[in-house]
This record gives structure tokens, sequence and C-alpha cells, in this order.
């Protein structure tokens, strides 16, 4: 509502403007014909004007794009499912009836349907006696009363007349499933349903009746929508059969809010304050709620919404500045309309009309580069979803982003605020042309200022004014993400701050270090003091140039750093080894991997294995216990940074080799040294692990099983993510034998480059869990570089900006300086001469801009580098390459667009030049 309203109030505006116009055409007249006076300068207006629009639609549109990202990856996992009741022992739908009534009578939800809901390994019948173990694919198993579904949610569901026919016998499989699988319907698919000899040799068989391609309540797979590589649909019957549980009992309730998929989430904490008044044994999974969260991970949305922000200002410091000197050009102009008798309400109408005339020409212009800007920048979203689709065996399925969307919400927005944002601006404006001296006007004379008492201290108070803005900035505490933008935006105001109000002294340090003779002196001379005297357009285009390239260099030395650190991060992922297998506590696949037939597989130089224990400390914090063979021990490449006293004459690899043959030390990594993550284990001390009963995923068992104790030797250097995630401890240690069993078992190797495929070829036939330390890092790299695309992409448009206000500068400099042009002529100044002199003005002015947000974009990357990196062991670097090739194409692009109004400058007759309206 409030998007139409404001809307209206810019169409009402423009409107009611015109028809106050028709009664003063004359003005109006005048208003139109200004505006084709100088066809590139009118181009260069209305491409001015149109920025705001543009860049403010090119955000909002990658906004949205990414909004309909996250509901599109919500609509296909859980649809109309807002909750989840989860149990893994069943819940007995007689003790949740009560509060499933209370829900109905509220008229909270409008939908409920009790589900058997568990993971199995499934595969086409056959593969299992073929020993195929690779052909096994991990899916969801559902079962539940289909006729449920037809009153599930406010959009009802049309689902296949299958269902409804469903016998014991059948099953009903998802698309992605079939294809995994190589099924087709008729076929029959075998589901293991447990570990024993008997669940092995005599898997539950069911004939595929149908394949769908589903998505919602029909392509539920779990709670993190991520289990298993599709669904198998069975009844109820037999879902209880395989599950032997009894018949009043679920493992989930499916709950449906009222309202569509989206709008309904809102309800969850209402129905989340009733359900916990029940004391219900299960736990409440918000799992759309959820699923929002983590599709939405970092932020991004807010990201293109502060970039609409930075359209805004950008957008208005650009109009302030064009009008600012359009006044300065039509200056003589007006004090003439002024003589002959037209009045200061007729003046301030003038600019205004013609101000209205830019932006209707604007709109569409905005409208189409801004579609076209998002369109561009949505192409890298695809491309770096693409990139990561290769990687799901490491990161899961990834929804991928093929659909670009642009509300016409964002468009209205944008016309409305390209609309408003100049007219509000050139309404100001206006009223101080009004107040114009006629005789100061016509002979192009500046207007006396009123001294006042602060005059004097007026240098002070404004370079004492940025100071205490940078002071402000840097005693900032970096607690959000919001704070982070504060910090960092006022730290680039002070930089444009303290360039701005030092122009004059900035313009002498240049006559001074730069000594030319000849014919230069009087061209550096003039070429330094017109933009250095003319504090607020010069601070206009420093401040356009700035701000682009403040947020590009930050978006370019930050995700640099990431990556060098990834680069020289392939010692301290998986402590230095090639690649890790991890078998998952189960002995449900009857093949697993044999260590000596895993070393002989071509291309292993070297295998050593690992258990992981989870355990807790007195006061109930979880970590990890890492037990590891001899090779990790001998072959790992962590760095120790510091071990106890009898310890220090020792080499690293003499260390870890005590540690390995003396069972009772650990190694543990700095990380747990810090109380900020919530450890305190220190050098030298002994602890006690309390193992609890080993079981991953929602509801966890507590119960304390034993306990192991240690004493810490040593400390690692800064690791992220290793294989030494805990304290690390030799394989020998007599404690760890009673709880192998339950452990999760692994083994680390080494491989030649040449030979990836060949193990991987050879995991993959054992169906196993396996990382590359490669794969990993080019996952990394890829996701790193990706979002760098994608913002640049949209800012590389915003230095258009920057490029505009140059080349408008330049062409009203041309305008408003032809007596002064003609004057140089006139006592010998060359045409080489005059092109130099506004060439290199322009130059000063677009190298304080790339110099102001270089420097300040580093340092703030640096502040920011310290607040969230330095915890992570990497080393602040600048890409001095990367950067310097950047000003140095932003220069170049700047300098195609300065020529031409420098070149028509060093054309001007002395004649035509030097006429006067005198």
């Amino acid at each position: 509502m409030f998007i139409w309203i404001l809307l209206a109030i810019s169409l009402i505006t423009i409107i009611y403007f015109f028809i106050k116009a028709s009664y003063h055409k004359h003005v109006l007249k005048i208003s139109f014909r200004n505006i084709f006076r100088i066809k590139r300068e009118s181009f260069l207006m209305i491409l001015g004007s149109m920025v705001g629009t543009a860049f403010i639609i090119g955000s909002l549109g990658m906004n949205d794009s990414f909004k309909n990202y996250i509901y599109k990856s919500v609509d296909i996992f859980f649809g109309e499912i807002d909750e989840v009741i989860n149990s893994k022992v069943g819940i007995d739908y007689n003790n949740i009836d009560p509060f499933i009534k209370e829900l109905k009578e509220k008229d909270l939800i409008d939908g409920v349907i009790p589900i058997y809901f568990k993971l199995y390994p499934v595969t086409k019948k056959g593969n299992i006696q073929g020993l195929k173990i690779s052909e096994l694919a991990q899916a969801s198993i559902v079962g539940m009363d289909y006729e449920l579904i037809k009153s599930f949610g406010e959009e009802k569901i049309n689902i296949p007349l299958e269902f409804f026919k469903l016998k014991d016998n059948e099953a009903i499989i998802t698309k992605r499933l079939a294809e995994r699988l190589k099924i087709s319907e008729g076929d029959y698919i075998e589901i293991i349903t447990g570990a024993s000899p008997i669940n092995i040799l005599f898997p539950k068989r069911f004939k595929v009746i149908k394949i769908i391609n589903s998505k919602g309540v029909l392509n539920y797979r779990g709670l993190d929508a991520n289990n298993g590589i599709g669904t198998v649909f069975i009844t109820l019957k037999a879902g209880q059969k395989i599950s032997k549980i009894a018949n009043n009992k679920y493992y989930q309730i499916l709950i449906s809010n009222k309202g569509n998929f989206i709008t309904g989430n809102k309800l969850t904490n209402t129905i989340k304050d009733l359900y916990t008044k029940y004391n219900i044994e299960g736990e409440f999974v918000p799992v759309k709620n959820n699923q929002i969260k983590a599709v939405d991970r970092g932020g991004v949305s807010y990201i293109f919404l502060a970039l609409s922000l930075f359209a805004i200002v950008s957008g208005g410091v650009l109009i302030i500045n064009m009008y600012s000197m359009l006044v300065a050009e039509r200056k003589k102009e007006l004090g003439v309309l002024r003589a002959i008798g037209f009045k200061k309400k007729d003046i301030r109408n003038i600019i205004f009309y013609e101000s209205i005339f830019y932006t209707i020409f604007s709109i569409p212009f905005g409208i189409f580069t801004g579609l076209l800007i998002s369109r561009f920048t949505f192409s890298k979203v695809t491309a770096l979803f693409k990139s990561l689709s290769s990687f799901e065996n490491i990161i899961g399925e990834i929804p991928l982003i093929d659909s670009y969307y642009i509300s016409p919400n964002s468009i209205i927005i944008g016309i409305a605020v390209g609309i408003l944002l100049p007219l509000t601006i050139t309404f100001w404006y206006s009223y101080s042309i009004g107040k114009l001296n006629i005789v100061n006007a016509i002979k192009d004379l500046e207007e006396e200022k009123k001294k006042n008492k602060f005059e004097k201290y007026k240098y002070a108070i404004e370079n004492a004014f940025a100071v205490i803005v940078f002071i402000i900035a840097i005693l900032l505490k970096i607690d959000s993400l919001i704070i982070l933008g504060i910090k960092s935006f006022l730290i680039l105001i002070f930089a444009i701050m303290i360039t701005t109000f030092n122009l004059k002294y900035i313009e002498i340090f240049l006559l001074n270090i730069i000594k030319l003779k000849g014919k230069f002196v009087p061209i550096l001379k003039i070429a330094f003091s017109y933009p250095m005297r003319n504090r607020k357009r010069t601070g206009a285009i420093i401040t356009l140039y700035g701000m682009v390239i403040f947020i590009i260099v930050i978006l370019t030395i930050l995700p640099y750093i990431q990556q060098e650190q990834l680069k020289s991060s392939r010692d301290t992922l998986f402590a230095g080894f090639d690649g890790v297998v991890v078998e998952m506590p189960t002995n449900l696949f009857p093949v697993k991997i044999d260590e000596e037939e895993f070393r002989n597989v071509n291309g292993i130089n070297s295998v050593g294995e690992f258990y992981f224990l989870k355990a807790k400390n007195k006061e109930k914090e979880d970590y990890a216990l890492v037990f590891g063979s001899k090779e990790f021990f001998t072959q790992n490449k962590l760095k120790i940074k510091e071990s106890v006293k009898e310890f220090k004459n020792l080499s690293d690899k003499e260390i870890w080799l005590k540690v390995y043959n003396n069972p009772e030390y650990a190694i543990i990594p700095e990380r747990l040294t810090d109380p900020k993550y919530g450890y305190n284990f220190k050098l030298g001390e002994t602890y006690t692990a309390y193992i609890p009963k080993q079981s991953f995923g929602p509801n966890q068992n507590e119960t304390i099983t034993g306990t192991i104790t240690f004493k810490i030797v040593a400390i690692t250097s800064k690791i992220s993510e290793s294989l030494a995630m805990g304290p690390v401890m030799s394989i020998n240690n007599k404690n760890i034998e009673k709880y192998k069993k339950d452990a999760i078992h692994g083994f680390f190797f080494s491989m030649g480059p040449k030979y990836k495929t060949d193990v991987e070829k050879y995991l993959k036939s054992k169906n196993q869990f396996y990382i590359f330390v490669d794969d990993l890092l080019d996952l990394g790299l890829k996701a790193s570089q990706g979002m760098v695309s994608i913002f640049n992409s949209f800012l590389y448009f915003g230095l258009m900006v920057g490029i505009i206000g140059i080349a408008i500068t330049m062409m009203k400099s041309v305008n408003e300086r032809r007596r002064v042009v003609g004057m140089l002529k006139a006592i010998g100044f060359t045409k080489n001469m005059v092109f130099l002199s506004f060439f290199i003005e322009a130059t000063i002015i677009i190298i304080l801009g790339i110099i102001i947000g270089v420097s300040s974009g580093t340092f703030t990357s640096y502040l920011i580098f310290t607040k969230l990196f330095a915890d992570s062991g990497a080393v602040f670097k600048i890409p001095y390459g990367s950067l310097s090739l950047m000003s140095l194409t932003f220069y170049l692009i700047s300098v195609i667009f300065i020529y031409l109004p420098s070149k028509a400058a060093s054309k001007l007759s002395p004649n035509e030049a030097m006429r006067s309206l005198d």
C-alpha cells in the first residue's frame, strides 16, 4: 500500500506542477527549449538523472531474485509445511491430540499429517545380491494417510490417484531418485532396514508404480531439506511394519499454518508457545523458518539493499552537482530575464520545470538500464550456483538460482524515488536561484557573502569536524553488520572531507612538487587552481568516484585475503593430507574399506586411520576427541605454537612422535584455549573428557558411558578446518577400544597428483563418503570469486556515476569559462595548452577520487580484517596488482569522457569566446 501511495505522490506532484505551469506557458516553453540547446549536455543530464532510478531498480531486482530463490527453495522442500514435531522413538497421537485440537479451535492451522519418516539405503532389485554397493542411495522413506493431503494447506495439492490406490507392496518414488537408481515404472526397489544379515539378505521389496516430479509435502526430505537423494512413498501400514512401530505412533507430525506457504510462517512463534504448554515428548522444529535462515546465510539480500542506499546517495550527489552547474551556466541569461521583468518565482520555475523534463525523459532509460544491470548481475549469480552444484557431495543439494525475477513494487519504488529525489533536490535548490542579484548575474560576478564571526575559524572547524568523524569511526565497536557498515561509511566520509577541506594546500603542494619550465608552468597553474578553489564541485566529483572505488576496494582486498589463505592452507586442511574417507558409525553396509587394500590402490602413497569421539567437559560443553595412527603423527604438517617445558628443545616432529608414544598426552588446536570460543583448556593441565553415547543428528543421547583422561602437552597454531579439530591423541590409547564400535571411523591419505580419478573410482565402488582437499579448496575459491564477481559486476556499473559526473563537469566548465579561454588564447595560449589545462584539471579530480577510494577502502579493509579474520590465522595482504589495474582502468575509461570537452575547449575562437552580454 505504501508503495502505491509513494507512486501516487510522485505522479500527483508532476501533474500539479504541469497544471500550474499551464498558466505560465512562456516559462514552460523556455524550460523545454533549454533542454535541446546543447544536445550533448542534454544527453548527459538525462543520463545523470536516470542513474538513481537505474541503480535502485537494479539492486532491488537482485534482491527480489534472491528472495524468489529463498521462497522457491522453501516451496520445493516444504511447501505448506511450517512446523514438524519430531521424535526418534515415536509420538503417540493420543498425547498430541489436545494440542492439535486447540490449534484448530484458535484457527491457527489448516492441516496436520502424522507420518512415518526414516532414512534408509535404497537400491534397484538385484544390486544387493550382486554386491553392487555403489548403486545404493540414501532416501527418505515416507508412509502416511494420503487422504489427509487433500485438506492440507491453503493451496490444496492435486496428488496422483495412484497414491490412494497404493498397496502395501507398492511404492511411488521421486524423479531424482529414479534417475539416480536408473529405475522405471514397473521395476522393483529394495530397502535395507537394518544392519543384521537377515535385513541385508532379505531386504524389503516394493514395486514402483509411479515416478513423480514433486515439491512441497511430496518432496519432503526431513528437517533440513537435504536428507537423501529423494523420497519413497509407501503405505502407512508398510511404514509401520518396517519400523515395528505401534499403530498410533508416528515419527513426525507435519503442521500447516493458516495462510499461504510464506505468510503462514508468521504464526510459528504463537504455535510454539502453545506447544511448550503441553509438555509433549518430541522436538518442535520450525522447518520453514530454519530453511529461510539457512538459505539466506550471510545476509546477501541485506547487501543488495545496502547497495540501493548507495545508489540513492550517489545519485543525489550527482544531481546536486549537475543542477548547481546548470544554474551557474544560466546565471547571465537568468539575470537578463529578471531585468526584463521576470519575477523571482518565474526564474525558479524555469530551472525547476527543466528538471521535471529531464526527469520525465530519464525514467524510461532508468527502468531499462536498471533491468539490464540486475539481469547482468543475476547472470553472475546463476553462474556461481552452477559452478557450486558440482560440489553437492560436500555441501549437499543446492536449488539452482536460474529464475530472474523483479516485482512490480520494486519498479514502482525505483520510479517514485527517481522522480522525487531529483525534484526534491532541484525544488530546494531553485529557491537560491530566485535570490540572484540582477547586476551581478548579468556581469557574471559572484554574490557577496555576509561574513560571520566564525568565518576566520572556518578552516579549523571543518578539519576538527573531519577528525571527530574519524575518531568516532575508530572507536565504534563492530558488534553487527550494521555497525560495520556505519564504521566503513564514516571512514570514507572522513577521507572525502579532509581532502575537500584542504584542496588549497593540495594545490600548493602540487605546484611545489611538480616543477616544470616553459609553457607547462601556466598550464599547471590553471589546471590546479580551478578545481582546488571550487571546493563544492570538486568535492562532489571526488565523492562520486571515492564511494564506488571504496566499496570495490573492500570487495577486492577481503576476498583476496581469503583466497590467499585458502591457497596456503592446504597443509592445515586435513593436516596436510590429500583427502579423507569417513565411515559413519553403522554396520549397515556389508563392504567397508580394508586398509591394506586401500594402500594398494594405484596412486596412494600413504594411508592412516583415525577415530572421532564426541566428548563433554564438566560444564557439559561439546568438543571432539581425535585418535590418530602413527602416520598422522609422523606425516602431518601442523605447526606447534607452544609446548610444555620438557618439550621446549624438541622439533615439531619430535613433539608429535612423543605424543604418539605416550597415549595419555594430547595436542590441542589454539582455538580451544580461547575463552571466546567457549573453551579454556590450558597447556600442561590434565583434563577428563566425559564420553556420552555416540549418536549424531537430532535427539542425541546425552547418557555418559565413560571417561578419558589426557594431559595437554602442546598447542598447534590457529587452524580453521583440520583433522585436528579437538585434542589429538594416539590411537594406542587403551580407552578408545570400548568406543570404536560407535565412534566415527575414517582414513586420511596422501596420493600422487595425477591419480585422483583412480582413487575416486575406488572410493565410489565402496560407497564411502570422501573429500579431497583440492575439492574443498576449489569450492572455497569458487564461492569467494563468484561473490566478488557478483558485487563487482553491479558496482562497475556504479562507476558510471563518477564518469557521468566528470563528463558533465568538464562540459559545463567549458561553457562557463568561455571568456577565460578567449582571454588565454588572446595572450598567447595555443590549442594544445588550453587542451592540456582542461585535461590535467579533470585528471587531478579523477586521481584524487581514486586515491581517496583506494586509501580509505584499504584502511577499512584492515579494520574489518582485524575484527573478523584475525583469529582465522590469515595474514593481511593487499593485491597491489589488482588495485593498480583497477585504478588504471577506471582512469582510462574516465579519460575517454573528458577528452571531447577538453578538445572542444581548445577549438574555441578567441573572438567568439570573448563575446559578452556587457
